[in-house]
């Protein structure tokens, strides 16, 4: 299944999103925990040159062993990583305080000058990480429009967080072509591409074959019965009583439900990638 979603509106905040890396003082890259590798858009491989703070996202949808190994990979140089529910007033001191220290030297040397120490962040990241939901977080109210849904952001923000610090939200930003077919799968999965532009069913048939590969009970444990790539939406349409006219497995609901299932973590804590499977 080739999975790419490349509207417009991405290749106009692409580059409004290059030319105000130019001049940040950091960047807060958001990702989400359960596809960390999956969330890096290359397209900003050449646009940063600035500290980095990889926030890893939704950390309760995960084990906590999985993001400190990915904190561990990711901190390294002038780059730190943090792991955080983007929901969790508690996270803001954390956060703020990992920003200003990715901006020390920009803040130092302004106040040797006797100038007014102030700082600016770019948050950039693949649709559905949170990006304006952590920014939410940051200003202790809210100041930008959120939804659990690819595509709500459509225009770069900014936003004050305090006197020395604005931060810039930016519209969740894929790349034209999608090559590796295991990234878009997870990119689907986890929802940073619209439903709307995919095939559920065969999303939801691979997301069926990538649980049963970490532990097969993850889907008997949820359905009642062993759930088989083979014919596991007809499975869960059975155990659910999803029926269409004539009696048939209503198909297309029981992939809706296990997608949403994954979604919600009500199969559990789950990660579609973890650091130790591209160590090496």
């Amino acid at each position: 299944m080739e999975i790419n979603w490349f509207p417009g509106h991405m290749a106009r905040s692409t580059r409004e999103i290059e030319s105000s890396l130019k001049a940040c003082d950091c960047v807060v890259y958001v990702l989400d925990s359960r596809a960390v590798r999956s969330c890096f858009n290359p397209k900003f491989d050449g646009m940063i040159n600035a500290p980095i703070v990889y926030l890893l996202n939704k950390c309760d949808t995960v084990e906590r062993t999985v993001t400190d190994a990915w904190v561990k990979t990711l901190t390294n140089g002038k780059n730190t990583a943090i792991a955080t529910n983007g929901t969790d007033a508690g996270c803001r001191k954390k956060l703020i305080a990992a920003i200003k220290n990715a901006c020390r030297e920009t803040l130092e040397r302004q106040k040797r000058r006797g100038l007014n120490a102030h700082a600016r962040a770019v948050v950039v990241g693949v649709p559905n990480t949170g990006k304006s939901t952590v920014i939410n977080t940051l200003c202790g109210k809210a100041r930008l429009d959120t939804g659990n849904r690819a595509g709500v952001t459509r225009s770069v923000v900014w936003a004050r967080v305090d006197e020395t610090l604005d931060v810039l939200d930016t519209p969740g930003t894929l790349y034209p072509k999608i090559s590796d077919r295991r990234v878009g799968e997870n990119l689907a999965i986890i929802g940073s591409i619209k439903d709307e532009v995919l095939d559920k069913t065969e999303l939801a048939l691979a997301l069926i074959e990538r649980l049963n590969g970490i532990d097969v009970n993850i889907l008997q444990t949820r359905y009642g019965r062993a759930v088989e790539a083979c014919d596991g939406l007809e499975t869960i349409a059975l155990s659910r009583g999803f029926k269409i006219r004539g009696g048939q497995p209503d198909t297309e609901r029981a992939a809706a439900i296990i997608l949403d299932d994954y979604r919600k973590c009500r199969l559990g804590k789950i990660a579609l990638e973890k650091c130790e499977d591209y160590e090496g």
